[in-house]
């Protein structure tokens, strides 16, 4: 049954703290004292400006009035001339503190009269570093709860129908990831690991290249997309987004009569990936640029229902009505840094260095397999039987939060490779067989089959990596001092990168530079039912309590529910500057396959029909059969994992 925690699943990723915007800011330096603290240091205590003091403690002597204004204005021609400040000693440069004006008076060498002068040079520290990261998180659901239930006289027994529909079921469901994979182009069916993904995307780029930036087959502007829609304007997304929780069962009295509450599954799959590794105020490349979003989503349903009924009133039977929901939401938002004033870049430049590509790769796998597969009798007289099968939740969540924000300027000497993908699946197989027959009695009767949910909804939302320039002869400059090592500069190429006062923090890196975040998520029900009613005329004696006799026949299946919530956010740097191509493209794919309505609900012949029903209850109830019935291998083999993208 539902636990609580499935509630809050999805409000742990909804309405999230965007706290990088507060960490942006926290790395502004301010000048608090003539002791600047690192931008990073919290623990130290800051000066304390408010002395206590009493009146006492002040000098209230009397001191000597000054002298009156002459009354000779000959006098103040006898007044010394003030003496010329040009022999005042040179300032103290050992510390430059940041300006906080647009246009700052850059220290340079005092000159001239003889004197000694300071000469200012930012000061550059190179050192081995830049964290990188490859994070591969694989989460998997696998449930088995297939039910026989049958009317037997002491032994367990199987019958032909429960083996023959895992079989079926298997070859079903294999066949319907085809089609899902159909939809999505082959050229995107990237393996599901981190170094897959980064030879994928490498190619990817090469042939985006060579073909001269040719936007994809399925590129789309970005916005917010509903079952492949574009809606404008996009509606406001609410701040939480709970999981509704399972319908109660039916209250069903205390009479005499039959019920059936079959189906009722959930899976989720919720993520959610926060990465800060590019998130500078400036990047330069001195290569191509690539970067490419990717929405790929699928919902697949096969929902074909058989009623068959016995003759008398028309029964209640409402089939269909499955939903089927894409979302996708593509967002764009200025950098972090876009209202933050930038101060010098310096006077101290920290460089870590990467020799080499470097690699910035998550891949987040989330996949349930649900089988809830039945084979029901209800075959009674006298009782009030009532039987409730399914209502199992299977949920995977995940939460990557990567990096931080550290560097102000980010050098690449090759290209940049970025992609944000997401792919979802949902895939249900909800056929159903149901009979509903009275012998001898007249119930009401009434059939509920349908009213599955089917949902995938992904945002990929990106803050800044959209500004782009041209190169400046100082940003040059600047990429020529690093190749060559240079350990000081010239103070003036402090203005031609945005810094944040302090401590200048650089990533130099001489290969490429990998920036990945991939998702795929799957959810795959299988609620397969064969039931079958059969409602006997009351004894003599139950009629004595229950004068109406046999009131109720009633069975429900489906209402299952399959979602998938991904949400990428991509803090890239605020503006960035390219000597090579820039190439960007979003791309969107949403399918939802829905066969053709073939739910057949009809009355049968009540003579025809129960003949049928004893039948099945006969066929299971051979003594010499009692072997367990079991589940094929190629049920149990994970069929899906090597043909669903």
């Amino acid at each position: 049954m539902a636990s609580a925690s499935f509630v809050e699943v999805i409000s742990h990723f909804a309405g999230y703290l965007q706290i990088f915007h507060d960490i942006a800011r926290d790395r502004v330096h301010y000048d608090e004292s003539l002791a600047p603290r690192p931008p990073d240091d919290y623990i130290t205590l800051r000066p304390d400006y408010d002395h206590p003091f009493t009146p006492d403690d002040l000098e209230t002597r009397v001191g000597p009035a000054p002298d009156l204004i002459p009354d000779d204005p000959a006098h103040f021609n006898r007044i010394h001339s003030i003496r010329s400040l040009s022999d005042t000693p040179d300032l103290d440069l050992g510390f430059f503190p940041p300006s906080r004006g647009p246009n700052i008076q850059l220290p340079t060498s005092a000159g001239g009269g003889g004197s000694s002068g300071v000469d200012f040079h930012i000061k550059v520290e190179y050192q081995p570093g830049g964290e990188q990261s490859q994070v591969e998180v694989h989460q998997r659901n696998i449930l088995h709860d297939d039910d026989t239930l049958l009317q037997l006289n002491g032994g367990l027994a199987p019958s032909d129908l429960t083996l023959s529909l895992a079989t079926n079921i298997a070859a079903t469901i294999e066949r319907m990831a085809d089609a899902a994979n159909g939809e999505i182009p082959q050229e995107w069916w990237i393996p599901q690991n981190g170094t897959g993904a980064t030879d994928f995307l490498t190619a990817h780029d090469a042939d985006w290249a060579a073909n001269g930036g040719t936007p994809d087959a399925h590129s789309v502007q970005p916005g917010y997309y509903l079952n492949g829609v574009l809606q404008d304007p996009a509606p406001i997304a609410p701040d939480q987004t709970l999981i509704v929780e399972p319908a109660p069962l039916p209250d069903t009295g205390q009479g005499l009569g039959q019920w059936a509450v079959l189906g009722n599954n959930s899976s989720l799959n919720a993520a959610l990936i926060i990465d800060l590794g590019e998130s500078g105020r400036t990047m330069i490349v001195n290569g191509d640029y690539f970067h490419t979003d990717a929405i790929f989503q699928t919902n697949t349903i096969v929902d074909h229902d058989h009623i068959n009924v016995s003759d008398g009133p028309t029964p209640l039977a409402a089939t269909g009505d499955d939903v089927t929901t894409n979302i996708a939401d593509f967002v764009q938002h200025p950098g972090v840094y876009a209202s933050i004033q930038a101060t010098f870049a310096g006077p101290h430049w920290n460089v870590d260095v990467v020799d080499g590509n470097y690699y910035n790769v998550h891949v987040l796998l989330q996949t349930n397999y649900l089988f809830d597969n039945d084979v029901v009798v209800q075959s009674s007289a006298d009782t009030h039987y009532d039987l409730v099968d399914g209502h199992n939740q299977l949920g995977n969540l995940a939460q990557l939060f990567n990096g931080e924000i550290h560097y102000d300027l980010i050098v690449i000497e090759g290209a940049y490779h970025g992609m944000n993908v997401i792919f979802q699946n949902n895939l249900l197989l909800n056929n159903d067989q149901i009979h509903v027959a009275a012998d001898g009695a007249d119930p009401t009767q009434s059939v509920e089959s349908g009213q599955n949910n089917l949902l995938n909804d992904a945002t990929i939302e990106n803050y800044g990596g959209d500004n782009f320039g041209e190169m400046t002869d100082g940003m040059k400059a600047i990429l020529s001092a690093l190749e060559a090592g240079a350990t000081s500069l010239d103070p003036s190429l402090g203005t031609a990168v945005d810094g944040s006062g302090g401590v200048f923090n650089v990533l130099y890196v001489t290969g490429d530079y990998y920036d990945i975040n991939a998702v795929w998520q799957t959810n795959v029900i299988s609620d397969v039912n064969v039931i079958y009613q059969l409602q006997n005329q009351p004894s003599s004696s139950a009629l004595t309590y229950f004068p109406d006799g046999p009131g109720t026949q009633s069975v429900t299946t489906g209402s299952n529910s399959l979602v998938n919530d991904a949400a990428i956010i991509d803090v890239g740097p605020t503006n960035t500057y390219v000597t090579g191509q820039v190439y960007t493209d979003t791309i969107l794919v949403q399918a939802n396959l829905l066969p053709s309505d073939q739910d057949q609900a009809v009355n049968a012949d009540t003579q025809a029909l129960i003949p049928e029903l004893i039948a099945f209850v006969d066929d299971s109830q051979d003594d010499t059969c009692t072997t367990p019935a079991t589940i094929p291998a190629s049920v149990q083999a994970d069929p899906i994992a090597s043909v669903l993208q």
